[in-house]
């Protein structure tokens, strides 16, 4: 069995895009709630510092930015063919290391 996580990349306009990945192996309730735990305010993270691809809307206009959002129930187990060569270890090891860390490219 094999994990399906759906993330969603928002423009300042509010126009939506939804991303999916399907990694190897499973999620846990637990590795679940560790990356939600990593996350920005709660809510964001930058798919590239974690592995997975970011899907926008073509080229890059003032409207864009790095965040996409992440919400509790983003896990399911499915048997559909791996489209990131990520396990599931490997992406809560990830975002334990961007934890704090996020790179938007902003000076603060």
């Amino acid at each position: 069995m094999n994990t399906e996580i759906e993330y969603l990349y928002r423009d300042a306009s509010n126009y939506k895009k939804w991303n999916t990945a399907v990694l190897i192996g499973e999620l846990s309730e637990a590795d679940q709630q560790t990356i939600l735990d990593c996350l920005q305010d709660g809510e964001y993270f930058i798919p590239s510092q974690v592995g997975l691809d970011e899907e926008r809307f073509g080229s890059w206009t003032e409207d864009d930015h790095r965040w996409f959002e992440l919400e509790p129930g983003f896990a399911t187990p499915t048997s559909y063919p791996i489209t990131c060569g990520l396990t599931c270890a490997q992406l809560v090891e990830n975002f334990k290391a961007a934890k704090g860390n996020w790179d938007d490219g902003s000076e603060e």
